[in-house]
């Protein structure tokens, strides 16, 4: 690879991890083209918010010019900081002590920033133009060519050539079928509810102040029923307005109606999980309208203080939906190539101590700082793409055991089947 040219890195996929990516290599002066099929990113989770962890922030640190961060700093919601244990009648419980770290946890999260996912779509694609970014691009296949480059194919029949090709197109990801045919995602049995109301709604329903001043956690008493998440976030409007569209309601939101994807609504979040099976069986949860999903939550729950039945009561139906929790089976290491891999494209995991969205960012600025040497000739292309993937393996199945295993403590169980003995462990958790 001549000094002189630069490296043509085509990304498919525009998440979190995908997008950093490319802001960190123009940073560094890389050609790179991002490839989104669609304009509109309106999958449930993209209208909550995410709790941003130390390794997210130096990513973005690293990636974004200096500008850029600091309207991601301003525009950031926020969390109460402060947290409180409660049962269901929301009595403080007595014995609050917070159980033994799970191995390899490290409790780095910015809780007082909650960082709106449609913000941060809004940060990251700042900048980025018509040639960095290709909306409509539905991506097919890929195919090695002679010279060492790769060209990829999509839908429409278009082909794009590039020197690296990162897949960053999620847990359902066409660029690792390709490479990693063995690589698999498993259902772990888990079934997550959320939902929110705005707070000026709870405000009007006399919903109490600590829901709206502390981090909440409700631990039922003699396992009666499962624990409840509920959590503030907060928006700045003054912000919003110094930094034009990022912290706005977005555009290619307008069409969708209720309050899920308004990103300039302050809110009440609450989330809860429960096994598979038991809130309803799978056939009727899938057909269960949000409203039915909140009378079988409500059903379950019976008995429990009428201000946390109220708030569930009470979300509005287009938050409300169940998600399966579904986690990666990390594949044996592989021969590294011109292709390569970053976020839940690699290592989905599930969503507890928000480790995704955070560990792709964080593959982003590894990714960038390896690519960046390439490109300066300290080292051999394939070199910095090997070192990268046995970084990213590293932390990044660590985290996907971790958020297993801390989706397990809070069911209070073990999920099941679970493919444990596949897993291999970074050789800094087999002490």
């Amino acid at each position: 690879m001549s000094k002189t040219r630069s490296l043509r890195i085509a990304i498919v996929g525009g998440g979190p991890g995908g997008l950093t990516l490319a802001q960190g290599l123009l940073r560094q002066g890389l050609a790179v083209t991002v490839y989104e099929k669609s304009a509109v990113r309106d999958d449930y989770v993209q209208g909550f918010r995410l709790r941003i962890r130390e390794r997210g922030i130096q990513a973005l640190r690293q990636c974004l010019p200096s500008p850029l961060y600091d309207a991601f700093e301003a525009t950031v919601g926020r969390s109460p900081k402060a947290s409180v244990q409660l049962d269901e009648q929301l009595r403080p419980l007595e014995n609050t002590a917070s159980p033994p770290p799970l191995p390899g946890d490290v409790d780095d999260a910015h809780t007082g920033k909650s960082v709106s996912r449609i913000t941060l779509r809004q940060v990251l694609l700042s900048g980025l133009g018509e040639a960095q970014l290709r909306i409509g691009a539905e991506f097919s296949s890929y195919a090695h060519q002679p010279d060492g480059s790769v060209r990829l194919h999509f839908v429409d029949g278009t082909t794009a050539e590039a020197d690296v090709l990162v897949g960053a197109d999620g847990a359902g990801s066409r660029v690792r079928q390709q490479l990693l045919p063995q690589a698999r995602l498993f259902d772990t049995g888990g079934r997550r509810l959320a939902g929110k109301i705005s707070l000026q709604q709870a405000d009007a329903l006399g919903l109490p102040p600590l829901f709206f001043e502390k981090q909440i956690g409700i631990r039922p008493r003699n396992g009666h029923g499962h624990g409840l998440s509920i959590s503030a976030h907060r928006v700045d409007a003054a912000a919003q307005r110094a930094h034009g569209l990022i912290g706005a309601d977005d555009a290619s939101h307008a069409g969708i109606g209720g309050l899920h994807f308004s990103n300039t609504t302050s809110y009440l979040w609450w989330n809860t999980a429960f096994r598979k099976d038991e809130l309803a069986p799978d056939e009727v949860l899938e057909r269960a309208s949000p409203h039915r999903l909140l009378e079988l939550l409500e059903s379950h729950l019976r008995g429990w203080h009428p201000d946390l039945l109220t708030l569930l009561r009470h979300s509005h139906p287009s938050t409300v939906a169940l998600l399966k929790v579904r986690s990666s089976e990390p594949p044996e290491p592989w021969t590294t190539g011109p292709v390569t891999l970053l976020g839940d494209a690699i290592h989905a995991m599930t969503y507890s101590r928000a480790l995704g969205g955070n560990t792709a960012i964080q593959d982003a600025g590894v990714l960038a700082r390896e690519l960046g040497l390439a490109q300066r000739g300290d080292k051999p292309l394939l070199q910095a793409l090997a070192d990268y993937e046995r970084e990213m393996r590293d932390y990044g199945y660590a985290a996907v055991r971790l958020s297993l295993q801390a989706l397990e403590r809070s069911l209070g169980r073990s999920l099941e089947p679970v493919p444990r003995a596949t897993w291999r462990l970074p050789a800094a958790l087999q002490s």
